[in-house]
């Protein structure tokens, strides 16, 4: 089993059967000896946020992270320069910070709203439970380009790369969440 790391994307398994999780792809953020938090990057809810958070105007879609915390807000965001407080996930890629400076960066351009996603809760595993998921075959653990984290269309994040990791997740990419209506 490849060791877990934050920046790596978790893919549910195709017939996972947890309405939670279903067809879920998560970035993870955290790894420690504490456990494992990530956001779930392909689950939208019909909140925008500037309904949540006045000083941002922009339209962009909140996004449902996971069922722990359900009442905070957290974000991620692609840029050259971390804001302050700010956690790298991988190169050019940052979890949380100052909301006011990010609101100031995106107004001034230096960060384009595009890469920017917010999500209400996140996902979390203890220590060694992740490990014993991936082994009980419930998520495919993946390195991927990251900008897929941005990808506007969340129909397609999860069959891209189901159908990127080759041989019987390819095929598996295209099949129903109910096998039995194949």
């Amino acid at each position: 089993m490849k060791n877990i790391n934050k920046g790596m994307l978790l893919i549910s398994e195709p017939f996972l059967g947890d309405p939670e999780f279903e067809r879920s792809v998560i970035i993870l953020v955290e790894k420690n000896e504490l456990g494992t938090i990530g956001f779930v990057i392909n689950y939208e809810l019909d909140v925008i946020v500037g309904e949540v958070l006045e000083h941002f105007s922009f339209d962009k879609i909140l996004y449902k992270g996971g069922p722990v915390s359900i009442n905070s807000l957290y974000f991620i965001y692609k840029s050259d320069k971390p804001l302050k407080k700010s956690l790298s996930i991988a190169e050019g890629f940052f979890w949380g910070g100052d909301l006011n400076e990010l609101s100031d960066k995106i107004n001034d351009g230096s960060i384009d709203y595009k890469n920017v996603k917010f999500f209400i809760g996140y996902s979390g595993w203890e220590p060694g439970q992740l490990e014993m998921e991936l082994k009980n075959k419930a998520w495919v653990l993946a390195e991927s380009n990251l900008d897929i984290l941005f990808e506007e269309n969340n129909d397609i994040i999860w069959k891209t790369l189901m159908k990127s990791l080759g041989g019987k997740y390819a095929l598996m990419a295209d099949s129903p969440i109910d096998p039995q209506l194949n």
